[in-house]
């Protein structure tokens, strides 16, 4: 039996920054993101959430997929972007719980259009000039989370 204290998920954290003047502090780090729940763009909304260097990164670009994480790039060729995510989604999904925020950690990212064609069969027209990834998200387990309305940090 341990008896070391229980960590939470979560804690309270005290800074006198704003969620703008926050994200500074992590603008040039890898795959850092800021999100804000506001509908208005001359204020915040009710949560704001800062995060970078994910645990893991997938990038997929027709069916190859890159896995991304401290130990290097794992390539899986013939792969279904959409049951991809969705297997990496189920391996790293949060038991339900209280918690003070909505979003304590997971995936952000993105899905482009041109994953249509995992979907329905359609003509492909577009000149592909930007060879961007057609699905691109990182998994962070870390995230400062601010509720803007209670003036709280976690």
């Amino acid at each position: 039996m341990s008896l070391e204290p229980r960590r939470s998920l979560i804690a309270e954290i005290e800074t006198n920054l704003a969620p703008p003047s926050l994200f500074e502090l992590f603008r040039d780090d890898p795959f850092c993101f800021f999100l804000d729940s506001g509908m208005d763009h001359h204020k915040l909304g009710r949560y704001s959430f800062i995060g970078s260097r994910p645990f893991l990164v997938l990038r997929t670009r027709g069916s190859r997929a890159e896995l991304i994480d401290d130990d290097g790039t794992t390539v899986l060729d013939d792969s279904d972007p959409f049951e991809l995510l969705r297997r990496l989604l189920d391996q790293y999904r949060l038991e339900p719980a209280s918690l003070p925020v909505p979003f304590p950690g997971g995936a952000v990212g993105y899905l482009s259009y041109d994953l249509c064609h995992f979907v329905e069969r359609l003509p492909t027209t577009a000149v592909d000039d930007l060879e961007l990834p057609e699905c691109y998200f990182g998994f962070y387990d870390r995230v400062v989370a601010i509720d803007n309305l209670e003036g709280k940090t976690y």
